[in-house]
Parts: C-alpha cells; structure tokens; sequence
C-alpha cells in the first residue's frame, strides 16, 4: 500500500512541475520575452548544434561555406585564431609565425567557386597566403570540398624588409580578414 502511495506522489509531483512549466511559459509569451519561451521549451537543444560547430572551428581552424551559383558569402576570420602555436612571438602574431586553415565548401548543385582574401585591416606588407589548389575550381554536388589555406609572415628577408616588418609588427596587433567564396 506504501509503495502505490509513493508511486502516486511520484506522478502528481511529476505533473505539479509540468503545470509550474506550463505557467511559467505563458506568462513569458504575454511579456514578449519569445527568446526565453523558445529557451526554456526546448532547452537550447536546436542552439546546442550551432555551439558544437563554433567549437569545432576553434579547435580545427575549419570554416564551413554554404554556396550556389550566383552567391557570395563571407566568413570573417582572426588570424590570431589560425595561428601555429609553436610559432608564437609573445603571444602576438609577428614576423616568423605561421599557421593554416581549412575551408569546407559545400553546394546543392554543380558550381564554380572563386575564392578571395580581403583585409578589414592593414595588412603586414610580408605576410603571405596559399591557398592549396589555387583560387578557383568546381565543388560537385552535396560533395563537401576541403580547401587548405597555409599562411606565414616570412621574417627579415632583407634590411629593408626587417624595417618593413618592424613598422607592420607595431601597427598590427591582430589582423582580421574575410574569405570571399563567389559562385558562378
């Protein structure tokens, strides 16, 4: 008898919480708080993906590109990020430091692709981008194409390059760039 006592306590607690839940989620929707309504019904689950792929990017330098025929997309891109951990100055990106990144583009359909590295900031005048088979190509459908991107700020290749490097390594203290992929 003490066991169906405890059984029903269980589920009336059980169903007290959903009606706190039910409360609480109703009273948030007539304060025009949607955020909080669609956090709290779904516990962030949808977002959570979005927070795993972010992660990804940081630990593997990987940028994911979504693009068609006739689209342009921009992924904005710390350098600092990508750096070769080895390669460190203080901390800092400078001449002798290095590192890389992967782009993942990826199309519905059959498509050419160019890619483009553009500045938001001054760039180091020695610092050099490659990007493993070149600039352009064809991303086949629904078939994920990687595409490295080394890069390396080469260190005092002359004396006037050294003054260059100086002048840039005390006006930059992280550059940023965006990759530009454009379908065609």
């Amino acid at each position: 008898m003490k066991k169906k006592n405890t059984k029903i306590q269980i589920i009336i607690s059980i169903f007290i919480l959903i009606l706190i839940m039910i409360f609480i989620i109703c009273k948030t929707s007539r304060s025009g708080n949607n955020e909080f309504q669609e956090d709290f019904i779904f516990f962030k689950f949808l977002n959570q993906e979005q927070k795993q792929k972010e992660k990804i990017n940081k630990k593997t330098n990987k940028y994911e590109i979504k693009i068609s025929k006739g689209e342009k997309k921009k992924e904005s891109i710390n350098l600092f990020k990508t750096i070769d951990k080895k390669t460190l100055v203080n901390e800092k990106v400078a001449p002798g430091t290095k590192g890389y990144f992967e782009i993942i583009l990826i199309s519905d359909i059959d498509t050419q692709y160019k890619i483009e590295i553009i500045g938001k900031n001054k760039k180091p005048k020695n610092l050099k981008f490659l990007i493993e088979n070149g600039q352009e190509g064809k991303i086949r459908k629904k078939e994920p194409k990687k595409i490295l991107v080394n890069w390396e700020w080469c260190y005092e290749i002359n004396n006037e390059e050294n003054k260059q490097d100086t002048q840039d390594g005390e006006n930059i203290e992280k550059y940023n760039f965006e990759i530009i992929v454009t379908g065609k």
